[in-house]
């Protein structure tokens, strides 16, 4: 099963009602603003993913198994949140 965080699905009603209306500058200010917080959350949460992959790399290159399991772990609970 593929995820769809809360943020990208928002997104993605936002980008198909501008599309309805016109362009993102029909949107109303609150959903203007609600559209750079979006945007701000998801590039949280990329940055965050790539960075415990890029450890659990890390790990891998260091023979260090207990480290990688444990950022395997919270990548694992960081993508079953994508719901």
């Amino acid at each position: 099963m593929i995820g769809i965080h809360s943020v990208h699905r928002r997104l993605a009603e936002l980008t198909e009602k501008a599309e309805r209306l016109g362009g993102y500058e029909r949107l109303s200010i609150l959903e203007q603003k609600d559209i750079a917080h979006c945007l701000k959350l998801n590039a949280q949460v990329v940055r965050r993913i790539d960075e415990l992959k890029q450890l659990s790399f890390i790990a891998y290159q260091a023979n260090d198994a207990e480290w990688q399991h444990e950022l395997c772990n919270q990548l694992d609970a960081l993508e079953a949140n994508l719901s």
